[in-house]
């Protein structure tokens, strides 16, 4: 049966070929994918598909250089900061200041126009006549430094994703991780319910104070260290940059003091931005069509960078993988999107070209719970009997290393990613500062598994042997890569027991951060930084590697107490200092440390890939993005 499925995939292959000997609507780029997009408010935005609207209709100040996670090109700001060229400095009271000189006449894609009665039209600049365009309002679609301010402090009031919240911290030297923090500390009361309106409006003033509006520049002062403003600045997310007068006439918040409180936390459909759209970017939306998960952008003409090769861009949702398949191979779609286990079925297809092992910014592993909170079903008899492990198990830096001697690295990356990716080298990847292409890993080697496996519990774990429960969520790859750890165990020890359990994510959740918070040994998961940066609230050596960040808050009490002793000091250090030169060296060294106490059992760096029609030109990928194509370099060229 599935020998004839594919043959039959290649009667329709051979046709489509036929069809399309010609590149079908050579100025329109069809993309299929499996997600969706829920709102066009860039403030709103928490997530890589949703990014989509604000990556390729809107601009930031900075924008990122091709494939470069750590090299910016000017956006809204006419130069990149930097401390050579001045405009980043350090004041002696350990101030930060960043300077953007703000581009002229970058106008959005609608404009106030000025009409006969004296009213205030929002017209399309392309479409405006020349006495029109006289007739501009002065920063009614004309992006200002009073823009920049506003959609930042929009972001942070309204902070309503993580990725909003982000702009919160940066703002303050990662002192506070949002609004409601912030207000909660300066009102000096337990809870935000109980802020009264000095309180909100001393949040404000606070924030405020940050963000200098000057003629033709945006100041940015914060009052300690945040190396990865410049990467933040540059993400399409709550930096993006939306007109004020516009947004205020749409209904948004009108930019005052006293009234952030009532557009704190918008729910979706009471955002006013939620399903407009006014950016300065190379695209507008043309239309959005939400039952059938298809929304369209239309070229802009008159983008200060230029205007685009593709006149349209169609987005489609199509979450059945053979339809999109059909859809490609006829024609009617220029890039799509491939599960890993067709690729091979895809390159073999003449005149599409598939690139793999692009590299993703976060890393998939195991990790070490301990202590494990009783009680427990993942821990058998709770006790070292051959039956179960005790709550400490994993304290044992033994024990730890044992298993990740016992893991077969070489099995996972060939047999189960096909060769896409490579193996994990810790929690910085490839790409941010402080890899090292010669930093320790562990490999499989069974016998210094067993050398560490019978020095743990002073011998005891080796004669007695133990059973645990790991757990994932559903997913071929997920239990693939527990079942190399449990084959490879038993093969090491047969009296060590390792069993998978799949749980649903709300469930699995429930283990990692909810009621049932680790009460679990071992868990497969992954997560990655928002920017480039390793360090500050939102970095790949923060998660992985601090006390306070997100791996920590689930591996227990234990984990969190060796990221004080050992960790904390050297990422306090680092994200102390300005120089990227004296940082390096840090998170190098940290890295080197993840494996000196085998923190996790790294496993390998996630990769995504791309698969297209090969007279798809210009298309660039870049890590930090997580796969959000950018748009504008792309042209359908013979």
């Amino acid at each position: 049966m599935k020998r004839l499925a594919i043959c039959l995939c290649c009667l329709v292959l051979s046709i489509g070929v036929v069809a399309f000997a010609q590149i079908k609507n050579p100025d329109t780029l069809t993309f299929l994918w499996a997600s969706d997009i829920r709102t066009l408010d860039p403030a709103y935005v928490g997530s890589t598909p949703g990014s989509y609207p604000a990556f390729n209709c809107y601009d930031r100040l900075l924008n990122y250089f091709e494939d470069q996670i750590s090299v910016f090109i000017p956006g809204i700001a006419s130069v990149v900061p930097s401390v050579d060229n001045g405009l980043i400095t350090q004041g002696p009271d350990g101030r930060v200041f960043y300077t953007f000189p703000v581009q002229e006449g970058v106008y959005c894609h609608q404009v106030g126009v000025r009409a006969a009665d004296g009213s205030i039209e929002w017209k399309y600049y392309d479409e405006l006549s020349a006495g029109e365009k006289n007739n501009i309002v002065p920063g009614y679609g004309e992006i200002t430094a009073e823009d920049v301010k506003y959609s930042w402090m929009r972001a942070m009031i309204q902070g309503k994703s993580w990725m909003a919240n982000a702009v919160t911290a940066m703002v303050t030297g990662n002192a506070y991780a949002d609004i409601e923090e912030l207000a909660v500390a300066l009102a000096g009361v337990d809870s935000f319910e109980d802020v009264d309106a000095a309180g909100l409006a001393a949040a404000y003033e606070d924030l405020s104070r940050h963000l200098i509006v000057k003629p033709g520049t945006f100041e940015l002062i914060l009052d300690r260290s945040f190396p990865a403003t410049l990467g933040l600045a540059a993400l399409p997310f709550g930096t993006t940059i939306i007109d004020k007068e516009w947004a205020i006439a749409q209904g948004a918040w009108p930019g005052t003091a006293e009234t952030w409180i009532d557009y704190h936390k918008p729910a979706l459909e009471d955002d006013p931005l939620y399903q407009v759209e006014n950016g300065s970017g190379p695209f507008m939306i043309e239309s959005w069509n939400r039952g059938e998960k298809k929304w369209v952008m239309k070229r802009f003409e008159n983008y200060f960078r230029g205007a685009a090769a593709l006149e349209r861009v169609v987005v489609r949702s199509v979450s059945e993988w053979t339809t999109r398949r059909l859809e490609f191979e006829a024609g009617d779609a220029d890039f799509i999107e491939v599960p890993t286990e067709f690729l091979d079925e895809m390159d073999a297809i003449d005149g599409v070209t598939v690139t793999r092992n692009l590299p993703a910014v976060f890393t998939r592993n195991l990790f070490f719970v301990w202590p494990i909170r009783e009680p427990s079903a993942f821990i058998g008899s709770g006790k070292l009997d051959g039956k179960g492990i005790p709550p400490d198990f994993f304290a044992d830096t033994n024990v730890r290393k044992g298993f990740c001697y016992a893991y077969d690295y070489d099995t996972m990356l060939e047999q189960i990613l096909l060769g896409n990716t490579v193996q994990a080298r810790g929690g910085t990847v490839r790409g941010i500062m402080g890899y090292r292409e010669d930093s320790p890993i562990y490999s499989y080697d069974p016998e210094k598994a067993e050398e560490h496996f019978r020095a743990a519990f002073d011998g005891q774990l080796w004669e007695k042997g133990f059973k645990m429960v790991a757990i994932c969520t559903p997913g071929t790859v997920n239990e693939a890569v527990l079942a190399v750890l449990q084959q490879s165990l038993a093969a090491i020890n047969p009296k060590f027991q390792l069993e998978i359990q799949t749980l649903v994510w709300s469930s699995y959740t429930e283990h990692l951060w909810g009621s049932l918070a680790e009460d679990v040994g071992m868990t497969y998961a992954g997560w990655g930084p928002d920017y480039s940066d390793p360090g500050g609230p939102l970095g790949a050596a923060t998660y992985y590697l601090d006390s306070t960040g997100l791996v920590a808050s689930f591996c227990g009490d234990g984990y969190r107490e060796l990221m004080v002793d050992e960790f904390d000091p050297l990422l306090e250090q680092a994200w102390n200092e300005i120089d990227p030169a004296v940082r390096e060296p840090i998170y190098a060294r940290l890295q080197e440390m993840s494996h000196e106490y085998a923190t996790s059992l790294f496993l390998w760096e996630a990769f995504d890939t791309a698969v297209h029609w090969d007279y798809v030109k210009g298309f660039t990928y870049n890590s930090i993005t997580y796969g959000a194509k950018y748009f504008y370099p792309i042209s359908k060229e013979e």
